[in-house]
């Protein structure tokens, strides 16, 4: 992907854009991404655990901050990925 400059910042011409939710996206982002068949991707999501993955669901989610600042304290040296 090709990098270019805007406002001094490096930008690429091909990006990413990571929605919320759908009430995010405008009509034809809406249409492109999700409804046209030829252009979406569809996977499977099954879970082998459904009580743990609702619990970190839950950790990860909710409204207990503490339970969640502890859990990335306690995870944070295993980050593979970390898009921010």
């Amino acid at each position: 992907v090709e990098l270019g400059k805007q406002n001094g910042k490096r930008i690429r011409e091909d990006s990413i854009q990571r929605f919320k939710g759908l009430g995010e996206m405008n009509a034809e982002e809406l249409r492109v991404t999700t409804m046209d068949v030829d252009h979406r991707v569809l996977g499977q999501v099954t879970l082998d655990d459904a009580a743990q993955a609702d619990d970190l669901f839950s950790v990860l989610m909710g409204e207990d901050v503490e339970a969640r600042r502890s859990f990335i304290q306690r995870n944070a040296k295993d980050v593979r990925f970390l898009d921010i």
